[in-house]
């Protein structure tokens, strides 16, 4: 688990950084309080109601996040198909 000083330091890291529109902050920072071990497990249907923005719109700035190498997407399949995708902050997780 990520400690709360570790998970503050980012925040207050993502604050600061001139690259990223306000939207990409705030989802930044929402994956952040929600990431165990680096690793989001919430749905974009979640995030997007959280938020208050749509799936679409959410897609489009976690591609931009993924793009900029802020954020990993693994897509996760469970008995051959895929089911969600997951989030990290580490570029290849071994499970």
């Amino acid at each position: 688990m990520i400690k709360l000083e570790e998970k503050i330091s980012k925040i207050k890291e993502i604050l600061k950084r001139w690259d990223l529109c306000v939207s990409e902050k705030i989802i930044l920072i929402y994956l952040i309080s929600f990431s165990g071990k680096g690793v989001i497990k919430v749905s974009r249907h979640e995030i997007s109601k959280d938020i208050g923005i749509s799936n679409l719109t959410l897609g489009k700035y976690l591609n931009y996040l993924s793009d900029k190498k802020l954020i990993y997407k693994k897509q996760v399949r469970v008995n051959g198909r895929f089911t969600a995708n997951e989030y990290s902050f580490l570029e290849e997780r071994k499970d």
